[in-house]
């Protein structure tokens, strides 16, 4: 990253990462929300829904393979304007969903234009944050996750209150999405692309790969709660999925709570601090909903500040490499999902879903033991790091 870029960032940028976050996040968590109604109406098991989001996780590694390629072509505006015209496709297909085909190929759409659309968003806020805000301005980046996702289950429950198709959530999304490519265009510099300069390819450290791991077993623990909780909440526990979505609604806006008050108040001093708690919160919240306890799932949401606070740490601990390590991250983040999903799915039909769940403490306590790894590996380096 140059000078300029982290120490004066882009108000433009900043604006796109943000708004590009806020509608991909409502894309992305409609699927937890609309899995139980996709399973009753086309009478699939769990493992199908599992192929879904596995599916549209292959999807997204191939996708995020492209970008990296892209990145180096085009500008990012170019780059931004070309996915957010991919990601208007979903919600054309949705409305023809009637058969197991036709999901998987919706479920492929969703997770390539989820991925890059995420993958993108977090590229724009670390070019346009200044290195000393970056913590914050991701913070306050991710809560527009919070309140993306927290908007989703409710949009969910007045769908179902009104009686209309599933489909209509995913048609919203694509008219947010072309209203979102218009911003782009208007608000991202449009200087022509320098190409840069024919390098030797490096190769990954240790480290490197060990931080793609602490983030790809962290979301596949966070995402299994966001993706599966509706389902264990309806399928095990026995209520409706308009009550599941209250729960859900619960868990997204401690998600977005917990990023707000990151970028209100944290300094660089505490991100580690707050990086340990967020994930012991999670994992004893977790492990008391497994057990029965439905009040406790929300709880889950404490681990809110932990993705941007690391991907802050990341930027730093790489600051010559942060944009092929963001795409190293979102790779591994996807390649982990397919697996986690699939997994899950397939346990549920076989031990039932409340067993399934019990993967979400486990991958959460890994990501704990990654981190504090991570921590003493910055340590040994002194690393200009949070510490």
């Amino acid at each position: 990253m140059s000078r300029s870029e982290s120490d004066n960032g882009h108000l433009g940028f900043l604006i796109s990462g943000f708004a590009s976050l806020f509608v991909i996040s409502f894309l992305d968590n409609s699927r937890g929300p609309i899995l139980p109604v996709l399973c009753a109406k086309l009478k699939i098991p769990y493992e199908t829904a599992g192929t879904f989001l596995t599916i549209g996780c292959i999807a997204a590694v191939i996708s995020t393979f492209s970008l990296g390629y892209f990145l180096k072509r085009k500008s990012e505006r170019q780059v931004a304007l070309g996915i957010a015209l991919f990601c208007l496709v979903p919600g054309i297909v949705a409305p023809f969903v009637d058969s197991v085909a036709t999901l998987l190929l919706l479920g492929a759409l969703m997770g390539s234009a989820v991925t890059l659309m995420g993958t993108m968003t977090n590229i724009l806020t670390i070019k346009g944050s200044p290195s000393h805000l970056r913590g914050r301005h991701l913070s306050l980046q991710q809560m527009m996750y919070g309140i993306g996702s927290l908007l989703a289950p409710l949009a969910f429950r007045n769908l179902i209150r009104l009686d209309l198709d599933w489909s209509w959530m995913l048609v919203g999304c694509s008219v947010a999405i072309f209203i979102l490519g218009i911003a782009f265009y208007i608000l991202l510099p449009s200087e022509p692309f320098a190409p840069l300069p024919v390098q030797e390819k490096k190769k990954l450290s240790v480290q490197a790969y060990l931080v793609a791991a602490l983030f790809a077993i962290y979301v596949g623990g966070e995402v299994l709660a966001s993706m599966w909780m509706s389902t264990l909440i309806v399928g095990h526990q026995g209520k409706p999925p308009e009550v599941a979505a209250v729960y859900g609604m619960g868990f997204f806006a401690l998600i977005g709570a917990t990023r707000f008050l990151c970028f209100l108040f944290v300094k660089p001093k505490w991100e580690t601090r707050i990086l340990v708690a967020s994930l012991i919160a999670g994992i004893i919240a977790s492990i008391l909903g497994q057990r029965g306890i439905t009040t406790a799932l929300p709880f889950i949401g404490l681990l809110g500040p932990f993705f941007p606070l690391c991907m802050a740490r990341i930027s730093r601990q790489f600051p010559d490499d942060w944009k092929a390590m963001t795409i190293y991250v979102f790779i591994a983040i996807q390649a982990m999902l397919a697996l986690m999903h699939q997994s899950v799915g397939s346990i549920a039909d076989v031990l039932g879903i409340e067993n399934a769940f019990v993967l979400c403490p486990v991958l959460l306590t890994i990501a704990l033991g990654l981190l504090f790894q991570n921590v003493r590996a910055s340590e040994a380096t002194k690393l200009p790091s949070s510490l």
